[in-house]
Parts: C-alpha cells; sequence; structure tokens
C-alpha cells in the first residue's frame, strides 16, 4: 500500500536515475503505513460487510472511513433505506438516522429498545479512497486520496531519504564546533516516527472518537 507514486517523489527529490527505486518504494511504504497509524484508518477503498449493535442513537459509527457508499443495511431481517449518508458524517465513518439505530420491537423516543445492545445491524458498504497509483484516482476527486495525506506522504518520505543520505538517523542535534551529538532519546513517544509537519498535514484526518 502506497499513499504516493515513485515517480512523484523522485521529482520531489530531483531524481531522474533508477539506482534509488528500490530504497524509495521502501521509504514509501514506511511512510503509508506510519500515516495510516497515525490518523486510525485504513485509507486504501475496500468493499466491508460488517455487523454493528442496536443503540438507540441517530449515528451509526462504521469501523472504516470515509464511506463512499452503501448498498444495503439490514436490522434484524428487515432491510432499512430511511438512513442518509451526510457529508459531514460520512467522513468520519458514520451513518445518520433520524428515529436512531433501533432494533425491531420499540422506536427511538422515552423507552429505551428492548434489544439494545444486540449485534444486529448489517451493513454493507465501500470505504477509503483510490490512491494515487489506483486505476480510479482523480486528483481533487472526492472519492480519491486528498492531496494533503498524498503530499504528507511526500514529504515524510523525502524527509527520511535525506536523514539517510546524510546518514543522520536518531540525530536530534549537532554542534560542528565543540563536535556534540545528541541522539534521540529512545523512551520519548513518537507520533508514529513521523514529523511534527507531516503531522500537522494529517490532523484534519485523524479518526475522531465519539462519545
Amino acid at each position: 500500500m502506497m499513499l504516493c507514486t515513485l515517480a512523484n517523489l523522485k521529482t520531489y527529490l530531483g531524481i531522474t536515475v533508477a539506482t534509488q527505486d528500490d530504497l524509495l518504494t521502501m521509504l514509501i511504504k514506511q511512510a503509508s503505513a506510519q500515516i495510516e497509524n497515525y490518523v486510525g484508518y485504513s485509507l486504501a477503498r475496500s468493499e466491508n460487510t460488517e455487523v454493528q449493535n442496536v443503540n438507540n442513537n441517530q449515528l451509526l459509527i462504521l469501523d472504516k472511513q470515509p464511506i463512499q457508499s452503501v448498498s444495503l443495511v439490514k436490522i434484524g431481517n428487515e432491510e432499512i433505506t430511511d438512513y442518509k449518508i451526510l457529508p459531514k458524517y460520512a467522513k468520519t465513518g458514520m451513518l445518520y438516522r433520524g428515529l436512531g439505530w433501533c432494533g425491531p420491537y420499540y422506536t427511538r423516543g422515552m423507552t429505551y429498545d428492548a434489544v439494545s445492545g444486540v449485534y444486529d445491524i448489517e451493513v454493507q458498504y465501500i470505504s477509503g479512497y483510490y490512491l494515487p497509483s489506483d486505476e480510479g484516482y482523480v486528483e481533487g476527486a472526492s472519492d480519491s486520496l486528498p492531496y494533503d495525506i498524498v503530499s504528507a506522504c511526500i514529504l515524510a518520505c523525502a524527509e527520511a531519504y535525506n536523514t539517510k543520505m546524510n546518514r543522520a538517523e536518531g540525530i536530534k542535534s549537532y554542534s560542528e564546533g565543540g563536535i556534540s551529538t545528541t541522539f534521540q532519546d529512545t523512551t520519548t513517544k513518537m507520533d508514529c516516527g513521523l514529523s511534527a509537519k507531516v503531522c500537522s498535514m494529517l490532523e484534519d484526518y485523524k479518526r475522531q472518537v465519539v462519545a
């Protein structure tokens, strides 16, 4: 899984030869995994079938995001069609239903659903994005990986490449006059190995936890 293309990374770095392709491909895969770890969900487009519990809420939180389309929703044996895919919720993997995600016995209201908590909701849907190397990728399209994330991956790869080329892995500070080199504190919690600049580019895409 690669969140940017080898060609774009080479253009960014000004590399025109193929001698570094294997290294750059490895760095892209590494950065892509770090980015997914940081945002908290899989970014690649996928078809999903999952079962959720009846919860009496108007929002149903699915395991993957963003929601691109929904092909089937059932509660028990009954197909449900009165849900809505609202952009502000679909982005974070949530389906809206005005009546609430209740079971077959009671509707949303003053009385709690008698089957609340039962895993009785089945959803079949498509989530994620077309990645830059996918046939369906169109830069700027809503179903394609946002360019912010593509750019973050390119930057993360470039930082890792330049660090390796400068033989500066693990170095936090360097002083030429006093010949002083300080290495990273390995006990410090890092943001999935990404720099603060890369993390700031990804902040709007981190998975939201809804209470």
